[in-house]
Parts: structure tokens; C-alpha cells; sequence
């Protein structure tokens, strides 16, 4: 059998993995323009956004655009999977992007986070995160409960490089002084968190909710809450005062 790797750290994404959309204001929202549909169903048709907007990331990422990716590409396949009149989505996208340049979409603590930032200090990993944000991603995981635990924050926007360039999860290893082969990373998205950890040399587990997103054979978990007993299934973990705890 071959030795399991030792694990230092775990790394999280912000959005999607320790926050989540507020499926229950778009659902208030589309009722308030007469169609009828409720958080899981939007909640579903987030998968089919989160492969719209892998392919679209991939195409844009081989033609040299610096700005891939596409979230009004992500909304739009939320709305549409959630079976949205074609007629209905132009507005519906209007107050989404009008309510992310407020408050925010990703604004609502991800079942089980808060459970999990708690248990896994205690099996003696270390915790941080690192997100393509606005600047603001810090600011929404302490207004959602979900800050505490962690050492830092690294938000794209104010260090000038995303995912899935290996710089950004660089900052959080030179922080962490930490090489990457101790540290898990766990996201949402295949080709900008899984992409990018690996090529950075990081660990990689994806939130994958109904079994139908990864790849075949890819790590995976159904759910943050889970995440803790998937480690220790996987991982020998750091004993605390090895180098970088």
C-alpha cells in the first residue's frame, strides 16, 4: 500500500466552497418578475453553470484572454436550468449583477463551513483561504461566520493575480512557509481551483454535491461537512511543531 501523503494545511475557495450564492434572494427575486422556482432548484442548476463555465474558461484561456471566464455566463445557466422564460432572464441577470456590485451574491455561510473551520485545528491543520474576490472576500466570510480559524486571506483583486496562476497560491504557501505537497486545497470549480492548485503543487479536493461534476477518479467530497473525515481518510497529518505550525 503506498504511504499517504503528510498534510500541514488546508487552503480553501471563498466563494462556493466556504460561502454560497443566496439561491433563496434570486428565487424571492424571480417571483417578484412572476416565475415560481425555489433554492434547489437553483441550487441544481448551479452545476451545469459551474461546466458552462469551465468550457468557456478553457476557450478563453487557449485564445490568450487575460479576463476568462464569464459570470454573467454562470447566472445565465442558473436561470436557464432553473427553467427561467428566455424572456425573463435579461432582467433576472440585471439584478444579479446589480446585487453582487452591492451586497453581494456570495453571501451565505456554506452548509457545514462553520463545523468544518472547527474540526480540522483539532486533528492540527492549519487553515487559510484563497479566493478570486472583489477585494471584498474577507469582508464576506466574517459577515457570513466563517473568517475565524483561519490565519489569512488572500483576495485576488488586491494581489494582482487569480486563479489558476500558480503566483496566487504562492502568497499563501510563502505565508504558511509551507511547501506545497503539505497543503490541501479545496474548491468548486475544476478549471480554476482544481487547475490551478495542482499546477502549483498543492493538493487538490473538489466540492462536488450531487456526484456528477468530477471527473472520473478525481478526489472529491459531497460536501464541506465531510471534509474532515475525507482528510483524515487520505492524509497523515503534520504533528503540530513540525516546521511551519
Amino acid at each position: 500500500m503506498a504511504e499517504r501523503p503528510v498534510l500541514a494545511a488546508v487552503v480553501f475557495d471563498a466563494g462556493g466552497t466556504l460561502v454560497r450564492i443566496d439561491f433563496e434572494w434570486i428565487a424571492a427575486m424571480l417571483a417578484g418578475l412572476g416565475h415560481a422556482t425555489d433554492a434547489a432548484t437553483l441550487r441544481r442548476g448551479e452545476i451545469a453553470a459551474r461546466r458552462a463555465f469551465d468550457a468557456a474558461f478553457v476557450a478563453l484561456s487557449a485564445a490568450g484572454d487575460a479576463d476568462r471566464g464569464d459570470v454573467g455566463l454562470y447566472f445565465r445557466v442558473i436561470l436557464e436550468s432553473a427553467g427561467v422564460p428566455a424572456a425573463l432572464v435579461g432582467p433576472a441577470l440585471e439584478r444579479c449583477r446589480d446585487r453582487q456590485a452591492g451586497p453581494g451574491l456570495w453571501t451565505q455561510p456554506a452548509e457545514g463551513a462553520r463545523e468544518c473551520l472547527d474540526t480540522l485545528p483539532r486533528l492540527g491543520l492549519r487553515l487559510a483561504c484563497v479566493s478570486n474576490s472583489d477585494g471584498r472576500a474577507e469582508e464576506h466570510l466574517a459577515a457570513c461566520g466563517v473568517r475565524d480559524g483561519l490565519e489569512f486571506v488572500v483576495d485576488s483583486h488586491l494581489e494582482g493575480v487569480a486563479k489558476p496562476e500558480p503566483a496566487i497560491f504562492g502568497v499563501a504557501l510563502d505565508r504558511l512557509r509551507l511547501p506545497a505537497h503539505q497543503v490541501l486545497y479545496v474548491g468548486d470549480l475544476r478549471e480554476v481551483d482544481g487547475a490551478g492548485a495542482r499546477g502549483a503543487g498543492l493538493h487538490f479536493v473538489l466540492l462536488d454535491p450531487y456526484g456528477d461534476y468530477a471527473e472520473a477518479g478525481e478526489p472529491a467530497v459531497d460536501s464541506i461537512a465531510r471534509l474532515p473525515e475525507w482528510v483524515v481518510a487520505h492524509f497523515t497529518l503534520a504533528a503540530p511543531g513540525t516546521p511551519g505550525h
